[in-house]
């Protein structure tokens, strides 16, 4: 009878149970090189599905921004009372002043730091403070960076929930820290932008080992607030100062990555006051 060999540790993962629910967001970046095709896919779809609905969980009761826009008939809206009694007499059509809630509209950009320190946990949270940003504001553009930057989902590109998420846990997290490259990026996507109002929302610790110094490429931004994620690291806590300063923007912490999705769904609200 012949003797069994070792058993393959690739094969591992496929004897195991397929990780479900939110183990199946935090392991996917270390399963995806093991697993393969469809049980990838598989996993890939569990972790989707987790972080949408911890999204939606963190939002539920969470409306999209709007803003109050004055106008005056014909236009839609109800009628402002004490503005139209403030109009001279006789009235006229023209004199009747409307009020209507509108969905506040802005082009924002995500830019996210995936550089070789992000961890399968990182990932799934910063998928889904990502995640958080599109609910909330019905679309987004998002830019990843590492030693170079990439674009995950361009201006006016409308995509999902689910596909943003899907593209966020993919990218391979590599490389050394290139914030500048990341922050050009982003300016190149608002460039794009159609609205008035344009953000940039940069996701990092603040600790570039590579490129100019950030601030430098933060200056060109009409609005860029940070997220600093992490220990109050003294070179990162500068570097996020100057960076938010140069945007005419605001740093906001986040401790841990735990955090992270908090604070940006509390940054949104601020956002849009």
């Amino acid at each position: 009878m012949p003797e069994e060999g070792p058993t393959d540790p690739v094969d591992e993962p496929q004897q195991r149970e397929l990780p479900e629910s939110w183990e199946a967001a935090t392991s996917y970046h270390r399963l995806k090189r093991q697993l393969p095709p469809p049980l990838r896919a598989e996993v890939r779809e569990r972790a989707v599905r987790a972080i949408l609905e911890r999204a939606q969980a963190l939002l539920r009761h969470a409306s999209r921004p709007t803003r109050r826009v004055a106008d005056a008939w014909p236009a839609e809206g109800e009628l402002d009372l004490d503005a139209t009694l403030d109009q001279p007499r006789p009235w006229q059509p023209a004199d009747l002043h409307l009020e209507r809630i509108e969905a506040r509209d802005a082009d924002v950009v995500a830019i996210l730091d995936m550089s070789l320190s992000m961890t399968g946990p990182k990932i799934a949270l910063v998928a889904l403070a990502t995640a958080i940003l599109h609910l909330r504001l019905g679309a987004l553009s998002v830019v990843h960076f590492d030693t170079r930057a990439a674009t995950l989902v361009r201006m006016g590109e409308r995509i999902g929930p689910e596909e943003l998420i899907r593209r966020v846990l993919e990218v391979p997290a590599q490389g050394y820290t290139n914030i500048e490259a990341g922050l050009n990026q982003g300016k190149a996507e608002l460039r794009r932008a159609r609205h008035r109002e344009r953000v940039a929302i940069l996701m990092s610790d603040g600790i570039a080992n590579m490129g100019a110094h950030p601030a430098i490429a933060a200056a060109g931004f009409p609005r860029l607030h940070i997220v600093q994620v992490g220990g109050e690291e003294k070179l990162g806590t500068e570097t996020c100062r100057r960076m938010a300063q140069a945007g005419r923007g605001r740093v906001y912490r986040a401790p841990a990555y735990e955090d992270l999705p908090a604070v940006v769904r509390g940054l949104v609200r601020d956002l849009f006051r």
